[in-house]
């Protein structure tokens, strides 16, 4: 059940970020207060996006954050939804303003929890 993945502390509504390492950040320091990951995912995640690209952006406005398990405590995630769509220059599916941070454990908790968004 995807409700046993979040709790009120990792999801954040009508946020105002101004770029991409803003909104990055957001959904990684949302995944600490949530007790999911530490700071060394959100940092996980920057860097997975500076290293990759945007291939986060899964479809148009809908992002899905996430790096390899680094500070990963427990398979979760972050909810954002933004003011102002933020552009992560993904060029098919543009900027996005719902962003679902993922932290997983794993590979097969990693698909387990893409199947429960799913």
């Amino acid at each position: 059940m995807l409700a046993n993945y979040t709790n009120m502390n990792a999801i954040q509504t009508q946020a105002s970020c101004t770029d991409a390492k803003s909104a990055l950040e957001l959904v990684g320091n949302l995944l600490t207060n949530g007790g999911f990951a530490t700071a060394a995912y959100t940092q996980a995640i920057t860097e997975n996006f500076a290293e990759h690209g945007a291939y986060f952006v899964i479809a148009p406005g809908i992002a899905l954050p996430h790096a390899r398990p680094t500070g990963v405590k427990q398979s979760g995630i972050s909810i954002v939804t933004l003011t102002s769509p933020v552009d992560f220059g993904n060029v098919a599916n543009g900027p996005a303003d719902l962003l679902i941070g993922l932290a997983a454990t794993g590979n097969n908790d990693h698909l387990q929890l893409l199947a429960e968004l799913v």
